[in-house]
C-alpha cells in the first residue's frame, strides 16, 4: 500500500512540474479555448486537435475544445446561443450565414485594440490588402477577422478549346473581351457541334459589369463610379435590358437550348461529360483542375471588360469571430496570429495529422487510401475557409502548387479590380421585411425567364417587371436602402 501512495505521489509531483514547465515557457496559466465551426464534425476532429494544443504549448499554452453546429442549423442556433449569454472564444461565420445579424445583436467583440497587440502578423496582412475595412464599423469597431484571401470573379468566358481546336476554329482569347464577341463565338461553336450544348444563360453579372455596377443583393445594385452609393433597381438599368435582349437571341438561335429550366440534368455533368462546352466562370474556375471525362479535354478562357471596374469578393465571405462572452481573447488571437507565420500548425489545422488523416504526394495533400471528401476523417471539414492562408495552402485535387498565389495576383494585377465601397454594408430589413420579400419573388420569378430569353417581348416583359415593382411598394424599399447606406457612409 504505501508503494502505491508512493507511486501516486511521484505522479502527482511530476504532473505539477509537467504543468509548471509548460506555464514557465509560455508564461501562461492553462487554458482551454473554446471554438465552433460550420458543419459536421469529423471523427479525427479531437485527435488532432490535441495535436495542436501539443505543438502550440510553448506559446500558448492552451487545450481546445472544438465543436461544430450542422450548416441548416448554423445560423439560429448561434443567435440563441449568444441570446443566452453562452461563452465560447471563436467561430466562423460570414456574409452567407449569420454574420449581420449576430452584429446587430451586439454579440461580437470589438477586436480594434486587442488584434494589433495580439496578433501583430496577421493585422500586418489586413494592413496590406485593406480586407479589414469591411469589418469595421462607422465607429472604427472591428467585429470580425475577414479570410485572407485576395480574390476577384471578375466574369471570364470558358469554352472548350479542344474542340474549337478539333473543329478548326481559330480563336484568339484576347479578341474575346466583350458579350458581343461571346455570342459570335457562340454561333461558331454551334454551327460546329449542334449536338451539344452550347450555354445556360445569359449572365447578368457580365452586363453589369459592362456598366461598372455591382449587385449588393434583392435586384438592387450601385455604380462603382460613384461616391455617393446611389442605389439603383437592377431592372431599371441598360445593362438589365440588354441582357435579356442577348438571351432572347440565343434563346432563339438555340444557343441557349429550349428546355434548359426543365432538363433535370446536372450541368456540371453535362460539362464533364463534355456535353456541355462554354460556361461563364471566373478565373478560379478557368484555371483549376476538372474531372474531364475526355483526357485530351481543357477550358480555353478570356476575361471580359477588363478596362471597367469590378468589385474584389468581399473580404466577409468566410470570417472569424470573437464573442462578447469570449474568457480568452488573447490566447484565441495568439493562436491565429501563430497561423500567420507557422506552415507545420497550418498544416496540423487544416489537414490533421500525417498519416492519419492525409498523406502527401509530392507536396500535395491527399486522403489516405479509402477516404475521400464524403468519409474523411478530418480533412475539408467546415469553416476552415475562414483560415485558409494562400502562402500555405497545399496542392490537392482541384488545385494545384501556387494556385491561390495566382489568385491573388489575378486580383492585384488589374487596377480596375476595387474593393465595394459597400463591401461591409449589408440591409437591415427588419422595417421593410414584407416589401423585401415582395420584390424578391417578383424579381426572382421575372428573372429567371429573361435570363434565358424565355419571352416572347423583352421589353414588353422587363416593363412589366418595373410595374409590378411599383405596386410593391417598391420606392419604399429604395427610400430605405438608400438612408442605411449614407448611415453607413456616415453621411
Amino acid at each position: 500500500m504505501k508503494r502505491i501512495l508512493s507511486l501516486m505521489l511521484v505522479l502527482a509531483m511530476l504532473f505539477g512540474l509537467s504543468a509548471f514547465c509548460a506555464q514557465a515557457e509560455s508564461g501562461l496559466d492553462p487554458v482551454t479555448l473554446k471554438f465552433i465551426f460550420y458543419g459536421d464534425k469529423k471523427s479525427a476532429t479531437d485527435e488532432v486537435w490535441a495535436a495542436i494544443a501539443d505543438h502550440t504549448r510553448d506559446q500558448l499554452n492552451a487545450d481546445f475544445d472544438v465543436q461544430f453546429i450542422p450548416g441548416g442549423d448554423y445560423q439560429q442556433k448561434l443567435l440563441v446561443m449568444a441570446g443566452a449569454g453562452e461563452a465560447w472564444d471563436l467561430n466562423f461565420d460570414s456574409n452567407w450565414t449569420g454574420y449581420y445579424l449576430m452584429v446587430a445583436q451586439e454579440a461580437y467583440m470589438d477586436l480594434s485594440e486587442l488584434l494589433p497587440e495580439y496578433a501583430p502578423h496577421l493585422y500586418a496582412t489586413y494592413e496590406a490588402t485593406g480586407a479589414l475595412a469591411a469589418a469595421t464599423d462607422s465607429l472604427g469597431r472591428v467585429t470580425a477577422l475577414p479570410w485572407t484571401m485576395t480574390m476577384n470573379n471578375r466574369t471570364h468566358f470558358q469554352w472548350r478549346g479542344d474542340l474549337a481546336e478539333a473543329a478548326g476554329l481559330e480563336i484568339d482569347p484576347a479578341e474575346i473581351t466583350t458579350t458581343e464577341a461571346v455570342l459570335d463565338l457562340c454561333r461558331k461553336l454551334k454551327e460546329a457541334y449542334p449536338d451539344k450544348y452550347i450555354l445556360e444563360n445569359a449572365d447578368l453579372g457580365v452586363f453589369l459589369q459592362k456598366y461598372d455596377l455591382t449587385d449588393i443583393g434583392h435586384g438592387l445594385c450601385i455604380d462603382l463610379n460613384d461616391p455617393d452609393c446611389t442605389v439603383m433597381y437592377i431592372e431599371d438599368t441598360d445593362a438589365y435590358l440588354e441582357r435579356a435582349q442577348m438571351a432572347k437571341t440565343m434563346q432563339d438561335e438555340g444557343i441557349i437550348w429550349g428546355d434548359v429550366l426543365t432538363d433535370g440534368r446536372d450541368h456540371n455533368d453535362l460539362i464533364n461529360e463534355g456535353m456541355l462546352i462554354t460556361k461563364w466562370g471566373t478565373h478560379e474556375f478557368a484555371n483549376q483542375k476538372r474531372a474531364w471525362v475526355e483526357p485530351e479535354a481543357y477550358w480555353a478562357s478570356s476575361v471580359l471588360y477588363p478596362d471597367n471596374k469590378y468589385a474584389n469578393r468581399t473580404p466577409l465571405a468566410n470570417a472569424l469571430t470573437l464573442p462578447e462572452t469570449s474568457e480568452n481573447p488573447e490566447r484565441t488571437l495568439m493562436f491565429l496570429d501563430q497561423m500567420e507565420t507557422d506552415q507545420a500548425l497550418y498544416d496540423l489545422v487544416h489537414y490533421g495529422i500525417l498519416g492519419v488523416t492525409y498523406e502527401l504526394n509530392g507536396e500535395e495533400a491527399v486522403f489516405p487510401e479509402g477516404m475521400n471528401a464524403s468519409n474523411s476523417n478530418y480533412m475539408e471539414w467546415g469553416g476552415r475557409w475562414a483560415m485558409w492562408k494562400p502562402q500555405f495552402m497545399r496542392p490537392d485535387a482541384s488545385y494545384d502548387e501556387g494556385f491561390w498565389v495566382r489568385e491573388a495576383e489575378f486580383a492585384a494585377s488589374n487596377p480596375n479590380n476595387v474593393n465595394s465601397p459597400l463591401a461591409g454594408f449589408n440591409l437591415n430589413m427588419d422595417d421593410i421585411n414584407i416589401e423585401i420579400a415582395e420584390r424578391d419573388q417578383i424579381f426572382g420569378d421575372a428573372n429567371k425567364l429573361l435570363d434565358v430569353g424565355m419571352v416572347d417581348d423583352v421589353e414588353a416583359a422587363v416593363k412589366d417587371l418595373q410595374d409590378k415593382q411599383i405596386e410593391a411598394h417598391r420606392e419604399r424599399v429604395l427610400e430605405e436602402a438608400q438612408r442605411q447606406i449614407d448611415e453607413y457612409l456616415g453621411k
